[in-house]
C-alpha cells in the first residue's frame, strides 16, 4: 500500500551559507513517510551534504545505467557510490537500499563546491506512485531526467533482467505476463524485493508516468529523452542533458556501449547463489567470519561470471508480440502527446 508522503512538522529546508544548493541542516530536513530523524550533535552547526538538485527517475532498461556512467565522471557532477537507492519510492517495500533520510543525505556528502550538479538514478521512480510527489516536496526546484523507449521492447528486457537476478523464476516471458493478474492476488510470486517489479503492464504504463511527473515538476525542469535517439545519437542526447543540467562540457566522445543483455548458464545455479536455502545460507555466514568476507565473495563472484554470457534475446513470437503491441497503445499515444513525438512505429 501506498505510504502517505509529507512533513511531519511544519519546517522548511534552511539552507546553509554555502550557496544555494549546497545544503542544508539536520533539524530542517523534511520527514517522509512518518519517519522521525535521529537528532545528534552534529545538527546544531554542521552541514551534512550538498542536496541532490537533478535525478534521473527512469525507467529500467531504456538507457539510465549508461547516461548514470557518463555524468558520473564529470568534474561538476556528483552522483553517490550507492546506485538506485530508491529512496523515495516507499511503495517499493524492500526494494529500497536506503530507507532512512539521515543514511541518504549521507550518501553526498562527499561532494564539494565544484559539483554545481548533485544527483542520484533510481529507475523505478516513475513506477512508484509516490516517489516523485515526494522528490517534489524535497527539493520543487531539482531538475528530472525520464528516459523511455518502445515499452513492448522495455518490458521484454525488464524480464531477461530480472530473470537474471533471480527476483523473477519463469523464464518464458509470455507466461510470466499471463500470470500477472494471479500474482497480483498473492499466487505464483518469487522470492524478490518487491512484487510490483513483475506487474509488468504496470511498469511500462509511460504515458500515465509521465503524466504523473509532469503535475508534479513543470516542463522546464524535466528532460524526456527516447531511447532511440539515445542508441542511435548518445553524443547528441548527452550534449542536451549538459545543457539541461547547465554545466560546461567536459569534452567527452566516448560512449561505450553499456548493460548489454545478460543470460545465465544453468539458471537453477544462479537461483541456487541468489537463493540460497536457510542451512547453506547459515553455513555460509559462520564461514565468512571464520575466514573473512572476502575469498568467499571473490569464489562467488567468479562462480556468478562463469555462469553469465552476453547474448542477445530471441525475438518475440509475433502473435505475442502483437498482443503487447495492442496493450500499450494508449499508453504510447499518451506519452507521444505529453513529449510531442510521432510514435506511431511503436504502435
Amino acid at each position: 500500500m501506498p505510504a502517505t508522503i509529507g512533513r511531519s512538522v511544519a519546517k522548511t529546508l534552511q539552507w546553509s551559507p554555502g550557496g544555494a544548493d549546497r545544503g542544508y541542516t539536520a533539524r530542517t530536513l523534511p520527514v517522509f513517510a512518518g519517519e522521525e530523524l535521529s537528532r545528534t550533535a552534529t545538527e546544531e552547526n554542521a552541514t551534512l551534504a550538498a542536496k541532490p538538485n537533478f535525478f534521473i527517475v527512469g525507467a529500467p532498461k531504456c538507457g539510465t545505467t549508461a547516461l548514470h556512467q557518463y555524468l558520473h565522471p564529470h568534474p561538476n557532477v556528483f552522483m553517490p557510490r550507492v546506485k538506485e537507492p530508491h529512496f523515495f519510492a516507499a511503495d517499493l517495500g524492500n526494494y529500497r537500499i536506503i530507507k532512512t533520510m539521515d543514511d541518504y543525505v549521507k550518501m553526498f556528502a562527499e561532494s564539494t563546491p565544484a559539483h554545481t550538479r548533485v544527483g542520484e538514478a533510481s529507475v523505478y521512480y516513475l513506477r512508484s506512485s509516490v516517489a516523485i510527489p515526494a522528490i517534489h516536496t524535497f527539493n520543487p526546484d531539482a531538475k528530472i531526467i525520464a528516459m523511455f523507449r518502445n515499452p513492448v521492447d522495455m518490458v521484454y528486457a525488464l524480464h531477461s533482467e530480472l530473470l537474471y537476478w533471480s527476483e523473477e523464476t519463469v523464464a518464458d516471458f509470455e507466461v510470466a505476463w499471463q500470470l500477472q493478474e494471479r500474482r497480483r492476488q498473492g499466487f505464483d510470486l518469487p522470492t524478490c524485493r518487491s512484487p510490483l517489479l513483475i506487474q509488468y503492464a504496470e511498469v511500462g504504463q509511460f504515458g500515465t508516468q509521465t503524466q504523473r511527473l509532469l503535475a508534479s515538476f513543470p516542463r522546464a525542469q524535466v528532460k524526456l529523452i527516447l531511447f532511440d535517439d539515445f542508441a542511435t545519437s548518445p553524443g547528441k542526447v548527452y550534449d542536451e542533458v549538459i545543457e539541461f543540467l547547465g554545466i560546461p562540457h567536459d569534452n567527452r566522445t566516448n560512449f561505450p556501449r553499456i548493460n548489454e543483455n545478460r543470460r545465465v548458464r544453468m539458471l537453477w545455479l544462479k537461483h541456487f547463489i541468489r537463493r540460497p536455502p536457510p542451512l547453506l545460507r547459515q553455513t555460509y555466514v559462520s564461514l565468512k567470519r571464520m575466514v573473512g568476507g572476502k575469498p568467499l565473495e571473490s569464489l562467488k563472484r567468479e562462480i556468478v561470471t562463469r555462469n553469465s554470457l552476453k547474448a542477445p534475446r530471441p525475438p518475440l513470437p509475433p502473435a505475442f508480440r502483437a498482443e503487447l503491441v495492442e496493450s500499450f497503445r494508449d499508453e504510447v499515444g499518451l506519452l507521444s502527446e505529453l513529449c510531442g513525438r510521432d510514435l506511431s512505429h511503436w504502435r
